[in-house]
């Protein structure tokens, strides 16, 4: 999935990215931090604009956050009575849950904010979470879609910086080779340090 979509992003950069939030957001698998690597790294190499990219991620993530927020407050009378069920079936998941409520417990509405881009592994369980407490809406948008800018920034402007570099050199093949190696090895070391922080928490 990841080559077809590599080869769509000249193209349709800010809908596929803001497709990909969305997603994402939902707790639906989409390898959004390597897309917004790639797309920011076309930036810097002319075959996209960054500011239509940054706003795309952030409102395709802000949406995705408020769905699944709302999803949760409606359907959250029946997920306390399947609970147990959900634990026994999905471990992985009710263990971020866990995490997230313990996150939210704690900082409150800071929890939103931190979980798009610093704890990024609990975003999308925090939806979840902060649906089902109560936390109005208002401010769990404040939260998410501050924190979803902050995000869509950071993966943005580092692919940015990136793509400037290797398009100072000449051969068109280095440059594929040159982006293609760095945003792997980008996206191995995200997956390994996000590893490692479910495993040891």
């Amino acid at each position: 999935m990841k080559a077809e979509l590599l080869a769509l992003l000249p193209q349709w950069g800010p809908w596929i990215v803001a497709v990909s939030a969305f997603l994402s957001c939902m707790m639906i698998p989409v390898p959004t931090s390597f897309l917004l690597l790639t797309a920011g790294a076309l930036t810097g190499t002319g075959h996209l604009q960054l500011p239509e990219l940054m706003i795309a991620a952030a409102l395709g993530g802000t949406m995705g956050d408020s769905t699944a927020f709302l999803l949760a407050r409606r359907i959250e009378p029946r997920l306390r009575r399947i609970g147990p069920r959900l634990r026994r079936i999905g471990h992985r998941t009710a263990r971020a849950m866990d995490r997230a409520r313990g996150l939210l417990e704690r900082r409150g509405t800071l929890a939103v904010f931190l979980s798009r881009w610093l704890v990024t592994p609990l975003g999308p369980p925090m939806n979840y979470v902060a649906g089902a407490s109560g936390i109005a809406l208002p401010r769990f948008v404040a939260a998410s879609a501050a924190g979803e800018a902050l995000w869509a920034a950071l993966h943005l402007l580092a692919g940015h910086v990136l793509g400037r570099q290797v398009h100072r050199t000449e051969s068109a093949a280095l440059k594929a080779v040159a982006i293609g190696a760095t945003l792997a090895a980008l996206f191995w070391l995200i997956r390994r340090a996000w590893h490692r922080r479910t495993t040891s928490c």
